[in-house]
């Protein structure tokens, strides 16, 4: 064999050197055609060569020049005059037969072809499947006589190729006996010296062949060859449908088997790759099967596909070259084509720079991410060696540089802000790689050691040449409930939803950073821009922008991943309509923060635009109220579902495709029952379903049941079920481009073929059963084909085909039947849909009246189908009404609607159709458009009238505008838009959103202007302004008086939920502004008319002077057990309306714990069993003492009644509070346990405190390691710490139970 540089000889130059080994051949008169006789061709001598364990076709990789040194040189051939085989007549010695020669015919003046599929010379004799058959040259028989006129074909066989005498069903002489008699053939038998024998076949071509065929079938061993094959000619050795392989069968008469696919391993269409075939058959069959095998991998294996998987992804561009030359080059010399992957600048690694005096290293490249190399299969491995020079020589020369930037800039290198890969790698030399990590900064730059600086300066120019300024929006909202980094991120999150970021960066050419902190809240944004003017406007905006989202417009609910596509889907547009509140569902990239809730108001979402105003407190009020409506819902939503569950099966791979086509069906049939559809993972052969518990189960069980069916199926693949279909049935059976065929397959999991009038099926037994009834049941439905010749006009038939032949492929798949409309010289694409079937169906269509439509099918559905075509065809005779009304062009865009959603309204209560011309670029406002309408009488009737109507309104619409000072058009507008509605209703204008917003139009919030825009008919616009005016005027006329309200009473002014407030307004016409809680002020405003100002004024002083507080004088030392951290006041709040205060005394300092005991076991590590940490826990006991003295007085403030109902609350809490002495501090393994003590709302920690009579607290951060505090008398506190541990024993029980672990 060659080194892997040369080329193997081509099948002329082999053939020479065999000439040239041999004598001349010598021309006879047996050779000459005589011209007087008929034409025939020569007969063959045939041979067999048992294939050797050790041989390789001619496109297998050529040795390499190591392995070459190491075999022997071959002698050259030398022409053996003494051998019997080639010079029976000379009397030489009989050399002993090769003990793996198969007998094989042929002609016997062919010239030896090449082995391993290689073709033989022109003029050489061919089995019947017209490819050469191989034989050796030390098996070759003597040259049979060929006398004109006269054909005899030769096989010789081993003695142990041919059956022993035992097993053969007659003696050998008697079956060629018995061939001769059958066949035009006469076949006539002789021994050779190596105890073979040799049948020379005397007849006709054909015949002689073929009796020779016949003859080694019935007394040839059964042989098995291996013939290695490359992987990409497996496909092409089946055929398409596995025609190929099953005529390779039939030629030869062997059995051919290839190797399955590998079906726990990915397909790869390596070239390089080699299979086995098996072939199975008599010494005869199963080598002619070899060389057709042979021929077709041979004629697939001219040009090859190679992948280079070794190679470091970071070579690629200096192996590409720059702008690909060196590839190209690659190309040109090498006549291949060459794919490098391009160069991919982040990367999740790269590779470090190393220490000084060591080379850097280069991690391999991606499997899915090799160069690829196509052509012919030496130049392949020519190229494949020269880009393997060259990464070496890479390996040794290139360095490496890394350097920190902040993270931020790196946008600004590659990629759409910086500048190309390409154009980076041609003015340096060298490649840059960023890091994908969120935590890591290093830029590393990889090239020439003489080059690699000039890179990381590059990179540091590009980086450094954006301004950056960092905008700390926590700083807005100090006072955030949730601390302000968190309502940061909350921020952040919603604008990133909302697009405004993008909205800013294209407004000034700017570009933000919004990076987060690790415990989730937002670190400053980085704003980065070229011009500083640019960057100083932004600011500005963001100001806006985050003063308009203070916390209150703000809300989050913690929800399991599990439910986000179905609130993002389902819940988010209810949510929306109903509480005027935008969801915004965490993606992938966070998927553990909470659920994001912002008020937007009574807006559509497409018609939103992001507030730059701070809100009015009454504008609180209402965001408060909307946003607690839709957290609750949405809680209550998650709490209905059942508890989340995962579950695992191992499916192999061969039954995954199947699995997953059977779970998607099942989910689509059950879409109404489930709306969370369980979610299916699979990772190689492991299939995770994870969804509701029982959703999971049910799934898992059925996918069980699949796979059990599966697997029994499977070993029944190799049944048979052959049938008689009527051939003229075939095409209907198939389908067009075989869709029927193919949906039966896969309905019935068998192989199907339809060939001569016989439907052979193959696959598990009962499925073969059932896909043969079918199909018969089919043909008997077809026996009764008939057709129907309806006379339709033509008006009608776009209409009764539809759109894109949607319409009449329905009737054909409802009835099973073919439909066909007359082409026309104008034939649309609908009617050639629908007119093809004809051509599908195998059957010439006669010619058809321009009115005619035929329908043929089986009989019962042809006349069901005609049924319906004339009922359809009578409707639209019934329906053929038509109308006209011209409108203004204006008055389009308002009659079609926000997504065509007016003009769907109209067609849905009209019931007719309405169709308005696209409008042209060049058409005018004032020109006029037909708008046509088709339907019914009275549909066509209703629908004029009411176009009519608003055209009507539309000729008589104006608009008209109305100056009115900016500080009144908040108010004017009203909490949710309410003030703007009432105005409008009043002036009898519409309720609809859209009308409303088109009628009253106000300028934008960071305009200057003043003017209100009215639009609508005249008597209605003209109300609205009246209305306004006196509104302003009534507004303008306000007077404001401010009361002393202590401001401990402001509470009671404002009402649970401002109930209060809001009461007072409604009840006096007044504005009131009470100030916040802590500001120091006491002061409450009070806005409006002068009278009602008055009235309110002396309700609210009437309301204070009540609010007279009684003392209760309580032990300093009992304060804090009392109070309960504040739970006591709060119940006497909620329970008796009374509030407390304590008329400016200091609170005592809470009791210290003198002396403790620990009563349990060290906490595990994290390491320890799970199971084995259920009873581990840490339990401390103290004796609570105080060194406070004296009373503190707590001032109760109510109606009288009320007052004296919390006086006998404090005195019960007193007594209880004296026998509170004990405190007791447990601290569980598992902080995520706190929820089984917790409960459903609160219940089961409530229960236990009623039980055990203490007070009990659990912390809120389950992550800090506190512990959960226990304050009552000593057996109370050891009852109340039994009852916890026991809750959390239960709950643990209870999750096992639910989601049992696998083993």
């Amino acid at each position: 064999m060659a080194d892997t540089t040369s080329s193997e000889p081509s099948a002329a130059s082999q053939l020479l050197q065999q000439h040239n080994a041999a004598h001349t051949h010598h021309v006879t008169v047996e050779d000459a055609e005589d011209p007087d006789l008929p034409l025939h061709k020569p007969a063959a001598t045939t041979a067999v060569e048992a294939p050797s364990s050790d041989s390789k076709p001619s496109w297998a990789e050529p040795m390499t020049a190591k392995a070459a040194g190491k075999q022997k040189a071959q002698e050259s051939v030398v022409l053996d005059t003494s051998s019997h085989e080639l010079f029976p007549e000379l009397g030489g010695p009989k050399p002993k037969a090769n003990a793996g020669v198969a007998p094989i015919w042929g002609s016997a003046k062919s010239v030896n072809g090449k082995t391993n599929g290689t073709p033989a010379a022109n003029g050489s004799s061919t089995p019947a499947s017209g490819v050469t058959t191989p034989t050796g040259p030390a098996l070759q028989g003597p040259p049979s006589l060929s006398i004109p006129g006269r054909n005899v074909e030769t096989m010789l066989m081993d003695s142990n190729h041919v059956l022993p005498r035992n097993q053969l069903k007659r003696p050998l002489p008697d079956i060629i006996k018995d061939l001769n008699r059958k066949s035009r053939a006469n076949i006539n038998m002789s021994t050779v010296g190596n105890g073979g024998y040799r049948f020379e076949a005397t007849g006709t071509r054909d015949v002689a062949q073929q009796a020779l065929k016949d003859l080694a079938h019935q007394i040839g061993t059964k042989q098995t060859l291996k013939v290695p094959i490359p992987q990409s000619a497996r496909a092409h050795i089946i055929g398409k449908g596995g025609s190929t392989i099953k005529s390779l069968q039939e030629q030869s008469g062997a059995r051919i088997q290839l190797p399955k696919v590998d079906e726990n391993q990915p397909l790869d269409d390596e070239d390089e790759d080699m299979i086995d075939v098996l072939v199975e058959g008599n010494a005869l069959s199963a080598v002619t099967a070899r060389d057709l095998i042979l021929k077709i991998a041979g004629d697939r294996a001219s040009n090859v596909s190679s992948r280079m998987r070794g190679i470091p992804a970071t070579f690629y561009p200096f192996i590409a070259g720059s702008k690909n030359n060196n590839v190209q080059k690659l190309e040109e010399l090498n006549k291949v084509q060459i794919r490098v992957p391009p160069h991919q600048a982040w990367s999740s690694q790269h590779p470090n720079k190393p220490a000084r005096g060591e080379r850097p290293e280069f991690a391999p490249s991606p499997i899915d991410n090799p160069i690829e190399l196509a052509g012919d299969r030496t130049a392949v491995q020519a190229a494949r060696a020269e880009i393997e020079r060259i990464a070496e020589e890479l390996r040794r020369q290139l360095t490496v540089e890394q350097l920190p930037i902040q993270r931020g800039r790196h946008q600004f290198i590659i990629g759409e802000r910086g500048i190309p890969t390409d154009d980076f790698f041609e003015d340096t030399g060298c490649i840059v790689i960023l890091p994908t990590d969120e935590d890591d900064d290093m830029v590393t730059i990889v090239g020439p050691p003489g080059q690699v600086q000039a890179g990381l300066e590059k990179a540091m120019d590009l980086a450094m040449g954006m301004q950056c300024s960092n905008i700390d929006i926590s700083r807005f909202h100090r006072q955030a409930p949730g601390g302000a980094a968190a309502h940061a991120r909350n921020v952040t999150r919603y604008l990133r939803e909302r697009k405004e970021f993008e909205r800013l960066e294209k407004l000034y050419n700017v570009h933000f950073n919004t990076p987060s902190s690790d415990d989730g809240g937002a670190l400053p944004w980085e704003l980065y821009s070229r011009d500083g003017r640019n960057a100083i406007r932004a600011q500005s905006e963001i100001k806006g922008l985050v003063d308009s989202h203070p916390p209150a417009r703000m809300a989050s609910v913690p929800v399991d991943p599990f439910f986000h596509n179905y609130i993002r889907n389902e819940v988010s547009p209810r949510v929306r309509e109903e509480y005027s509140v935008r969801l915004v569902v965490p993606d992938t990239s966070d998927i553990d923060e909470p659920i994001l809730l912002v008020y937007e108001g009574a807006t559509t979402p497409d018609s939103y635009e992001v507030p730059r105003d701070q809100p009015s407190q009454g504008d609180i009020n209402a965001m408060a109220k909307f946003l607690k409506e839709a957290q609750k819902h949405i809680q209550s939503l998650v709490d209905q579902q059942e508890p989340i569950t995962t579950e695992v099966i191992e499916v192999p791979q061969m039954f995954q495709d199947k699995l997953r086509k059977f779970i998607k069906k099942e989910q689509q049939e059950n879409r109404s029952a489930i709306k969370i559809p369980v979610r299916v993972f699979a990772t190689a052969t492991t299939v995770k379903f994870m969804g509701l518990s029982s959703d999971v189960e049910a799934m898992v069980a059925k996918c069980r049941a699949f796979l059990e069916q599966e697997k029994e199926d499977e070993k029944e693949r190799g049944f048979t079920l052959e049938f008689e279909f009527a051939q003229k049935f075939a095409n209907h059976l198939i389908g067009k481009g075989g869709s029927n065929i193919r949906e039966l397959r896969e309905k019935f999991d068998v192989d199907i073929q339809v060939q001569d009038g016989k439907v052979e099926l193959k696959g598990p037994k009962a499925k073969a059963e059932a896909a043969k009834a079918h199909i018969l049941a089919l043909g008997r439905q077809l026996q009764d084909e008939v057709s129907h010749t309806l006379k339709i006009e033509p008006q009608f038939h776009r209409e009764l085909i539809g759109a894109q032949g949607s319409q009449i492929n329905r009737l054909q798949t409802r009835y099973k039947v073919h439909i066909f409309f007359p082409r026309t010289a104008k034939s649309s694409k609908d009617d050639e849909s629908a007119t093809e079937a004809a051509s599908d169906a195998g059957k010439p269509r006669r010619q058809q009246a321009a009115d005619e439509v035929i329908v043929r099918g089986p009989k019962r559905g042809a006349d069901e189908a005609r049924d319906e075509l004339l009922s359809l065809v009578q409707y639209l005779r019934d329906n053929a009404f038509t109308a006209t009304v011209s409108v203004q062009q204006k008055q389009v865009p308002s009659l079609i609607g926000t997504g065509g959603a007016a003009l769907d309204q109209l067609r849905q209560s009209t019931g007719a159709r309405i169709d308005i011309p696209h409008s042209r670029e060049s058409a005018s406002d004032d020109s006029m458009v037909e708008i046509q309408i088709k339907g019914g009488k009275s549909q066509v009737a209703a629908a004029k009238k009411l176009l009519e109507e608003k055209k009507a309104i539309f000729d008589d619409t104006v608009v008209k505008n109305i100056e009115v000072d900016k500080k009144y058009h908040k108010t004017l507008i009203g909490t949710g838009g309410a003030n703007l509605r009432d105005i409008v209703l009043k002036a009898g204008g519409s309720d609809d959103r859209r009308e409303l917003s088109r009628t009253i139009q106000f300028p934008k919030q960071d305009s200057d202007g003043n003017v209100i825009k009215v639009e609508g008919r005249t008597d209605i616009v003209d109300k609205i302004i009246a209305q306004i005016e006196a509104f302003v005027l009534e507004r303008s006329s306000q007077v404001t008086e401010i009361v002393e309200v202590p401001q401990e009473k402001h509470r009671v002014l404002i009402g649970r939920g401002g109930d209060v407030k809001r009461g007072l307004e409604t009840q006096f016409k007044v504005s009131i502004d009470i100030p916040r809680q802590n500001s120091g002020h006491t002061g409450v405003k009070i806005v409006g008319q002068s009278a009602d100002v008055e009235k309110a004024k002396a309700h609210i002083q009437s309301l204070v002077k009540e609010q007279q507080g009684q003392a209760v004088q309580v032990p300093r030392a009992l304060h804090h057990a009392v109070s309960n951290n504040g739970q006591f006041f709060r119940r006497l709040k909620g329970d008796h309306h009374v509030t407390v205060d304590h008329d400016g005394h200091s609170l005592p300092a809470k009791p210290a714990a003198s002396a403790s005991t620990n009563g349990g076991a060290a906490l595990p590590l994290i390491t320890d069993d799970e199971n084995a940490n259920a009873g581990v826990y840490s339990w401390k006991v103290a004796e609570l003492t105080s060194a406070e003295e004296g009373d503190i007085p707590w001032v109760l403030r109510g109606s009288p009644e009320n007052i004296e109902k919390a006086k006998k609350a404090i005195e019960t809490a007193l007594e209880q509070a004296k026998k509170q002495t004990t405190a007791g501090y447990l601290i569980l393994p598992d902080p995520k346990t706190h929820r089984h003590i917790i409960g459903q709302g609160g219940s089961k920690v409530n229960s236990i405190r009623k039980q055990s009579g203490c007070q009990i607290t659990v912390p809120r951060d389950s992550t800090k390691g506190e512990a959960i505090e226990i304050i009552g008398t000593a057996s109370g506190v050891d009852t109340a710490r039994e009852l916890i541990l026991a809750a959390v024993r239960d709950g643990a029980n209870n999750r096992d139970n639910r989601s049992p672990r696998d083993e």
